[in-house]
């Protein structure tokens, strides 16, 4: 065989090695690749879910400051509604004085007052 034969055969028998091995270490470049990529856009995505329940449980409270900020008519539920008990503390009524309860009288009073009904 001649010289040229034998490094024509080196030759393509290179390249054909380099098609081999860039062929393999491409598919698993790709592939590791290919997993980063979906595992960032996983990571996108429950992260945008994650923000928006945080958001859409934030925007129920509303802050005392932005209340007292906002301008309302005079007709607006907030002025036409009754006090609420559980916000506005109702007033109590006035404690009575703490006495010595005597049951004779209050039967003698009660007896004054209603009478003869028997």
């Amino acid at each position: 065989m001649r010289w040229y034969y034998k490094l024509a055969a080196i030759v393509g028998g290179l390249v054909i090695g380099f098609i081999v091995i860039s062929a393999v270490v491409g598919a698993v470049v790709g592939l590791v690749f290919g997993l980063l990529i979906k595992l960032v856009i996983a990571a996108l995505v429950v992260g945008g879910i994650a923000l928006a329940i945080q958001r859409a449980r934030s925007r129920r409270q509303v802050s005392g400051r932005r209340a007292e900020r906002e301008i309302r008519e005079p007709g607006h539920r907030e002025y036409s509604m009754p006090p609420r008990a559980d916000v506005d503390p109702v007033p109590e009524a006035p404690v009575r004085e703490t006495r010595r309860v005597d049951v004779e009288d209050d039967l003698a009073r009660l007896k004054r007052e209603m009478g003869s009904l028997a």
